[in-house]
């Protein structure tokens, strides 16, 4: 009996830290390094690992002409028209880019992105506004 609580114990221990890491993982860069509001960051942390790196820009479906690709990803989102009307990303305006409204998922923009299961974090969608809000500055 007193075997069965320890496995028990165990496996219970076990599934509330998988769940707890599961939570904490998304939105968390590679080690020694956390996700900031800059391009850099949501350059390294967002679009290489979860746009680049998952086939999709370039590659995949995604339209050419929108490479998230280290060294072309700026210049080919800030002030840069979109199929919706408005610009890619409009410094210093979230509400009117493409980029944010679709990671956020509004429907005015088609799907949201990423697709699949790279959906991004909270904490992820939120550095992407602020970059934005702050200017877009591509450091």
């Amino acid at each position: 009996m007193k075997n069965i609580y320890k496995i028990g114990s165990f496996f219970l221990l076990s599934f509330v830290l998988f769940t707890y890491a599961c939570e904490h993982e998304q939105g968390v860069g590679p080690p020694g390094g956390g996700l900031e509001p800059t391009f850099s960051s949501i350059q390294t942390n967002i679009f290489t690992l979860k746009c680049v790196n998952a086939g999709c820009h370039p590659g995949g479906g995604a339209p050419p002409s929108l490479p998230l690709q280290a060294g072309v990803a700026y210049n080919a989102l800030v002030n840069v028209p979109s199929v919706f009307a408005i610009p890619r990303v409009d410094p210093a305006n979230a509400n009117n880019s493409a980029l944010y409204l679709k990671v956020i998922g509004d429907n005015s923009v088609g799907s949201r992105m990423p697709l699949s299961r790279n959906a991004l974090s909270s904490a992820e969608t939120n550095a992407i506004r602020d970059w934005i809000n702050n200017g877009a500055q591509n450091n």
